[in-house]
């Protein structure tokens, strides 16, 4: 009942949900989760990628795999034990709010409507939401909402630019958009690996941060080489 979602394009620059219902699903998602993680005794970062794992299969696998590539990085950088687990989990979370997105809209299997592509970029809002939902730690909240930020200023869901993002949320970022050039979507083909290298060298100081490029372009073609 909850997962399809109304419309209402009343001009060029404005979209809004007309579906009523939109905060009582996301209320009612969020207390199955939490009621969930009761019953079983679970933390809310064990519901949440429990849930993420069963709702959302590929979302999890891709984020599996952002945690290595941002954990390798990470190492770039010197960062401590730590640094390191939070780095960790910033990957692992930080497509969390695809939870909340309709499957129907992650899965389209052509280029996304205007409406639909609206709705797909609050996931980061959603996860934040989630994470304060269930009262994971602040930074945890933070980096899991800005890891679609650009570095210059261009980005979502607020605009933040350059040093402005936290670190760890740039080293995801990069990791989230070369996995997703590299591996199969319903709407496009996987791009070979230097096709996705070069791309992310294109964008560097532009979409990305240009030290991370750096660190990730690095620790890739030694991770390559071995």
């Amino acid at each position: 009942m909850h997962e399809e979602l109304t419309f209402d394009s009343t001009g060029t620059d404005t979209i809004r949900l007309s579906n009523g219902s939109w905060a009582t699903y996301i209320q009612h998602v969020c207390d199955r989760l939490r009621a969930a993680g009761q019953r079983h005794q679970l933390d809310g970062r064990h519901t949440l990628l429990t849930r993420l794992k069963l709702r959302r299969p590929s979302t999890y696998a891709h984020s599996v795999r952002v945690a290595k590539m941002a954990h390798t990085t990470g190492h770039a950088f010197g960062f401590d034990d730590e640094r390191m687990k939070q780095l960790s989990y910033a990957a692992l979370f930080h497509d969390l709010g695809k939870i909340l997105v309709p499957e129907r809209v992650l899965n389209r299997p052509r280029r996304l409507t205007r409406s639909e592509k609206f709705l797909l970029n609050l996931h980061p809002s959603f996860g934040a939401l989630l994470a304060t939902y269930f009262n994971l730690p602040a930074e945890l909240r933070v980096r899991t909402e800005h890891h679609h930020e650009r570095w210059d200023g261009n980005g979502y869901p607020h605009g933040l630019g350059g040093e402005d993002i936290p670190q760890m949320a740039r080293i995801v970022q990069v990791a989230d958009a070369f996995d997703a050039m590299v591996a199969r979507r319903p709407y496009c083909a996987p791009r070979d690996s230097r096709d996705a290298l070069a791309e992310l060298r294109q964008h560097s100081g532009k979409q990305f941060d240009p030290r991370v490029v750096e660190a990730f372009l690095d620790t890739y073609t030694v991770s390559c080489a071995a």
